[in-house]
């Protein structure tokens, strides 16, 4: 009988360390829609703070901004975007370089993904085009996986939109 005791013991002592123990769920960004390569300029992101960290960033109302504890991403955000953005293909005009400030790249309250910011095309230091971007996706359903589906609609709407504008 003690035998058995310890062997039920052990079994769902065992059967708890397989499982995830604080349910946290880690996302990557979808794949892009767009053709490759997407911008024949050098690039590079840029996210305030509040953005650049691990949990997946959330408006709770006009005035409050959350980062889920729970569903994260599975990388650094700043290079998940770098990523996205950096499948260009730079030999065409070295010398020009393309700047994406992210001030928005959340879910919100209204039940939309938001990407929001401004880019900048320079060429040696001297500023040539500057434009803002401001995308909102509606979720299809609830939950952050459609949130990280809709962010990455927003970051294609936004990726094509600055394609159009450069020079």
């Amino acid at each position: 009988m003690r035998k058995l005791f310890i062997s039920l013991v052990m079994s769902v002592g065992l059967m708890g360390c397989a499982a995830p123990s604080d349910g946290t769920n880690a996302y990557l960004l979808p794949k892009s829609t767009l053709d490759k390569p997407i911008f024949k300029v050098k690039t590079r992101v840029e996210l305030p703070d509040y953005l650049d960290t691990i949990g997946i960033a959330y408006r709770k109302s006009e005035n409050e901004l959350v980062s889920a504890r729970k569903h994260v991403w599975a990388e650094n955000l700043e290079g998940l975007l770098e990523e996205r953005i950096d499948s260009s293909d730079p030999s065409g005009e070295s010398d020009k370089k393309l700047l994406i400030t992210f001030e928005q790249f959340n879910g919100s309250y209204t039940g939309n993904a938001e990407v929001k910011g401004t880019w900048v095309l320079s060429e040696q230091d001297e500023e040539l085009v500057r434009a803002d971007f401001d995308s909102k996706v509606p979720l299809k359903e609830a939950g952050y996986e459609a949130l990280v589906e809709a962010l990455g609609e927003g970051l294609d709407e936004v990726l094509s939109d600055i394609q159009s504008q450069l020079p």
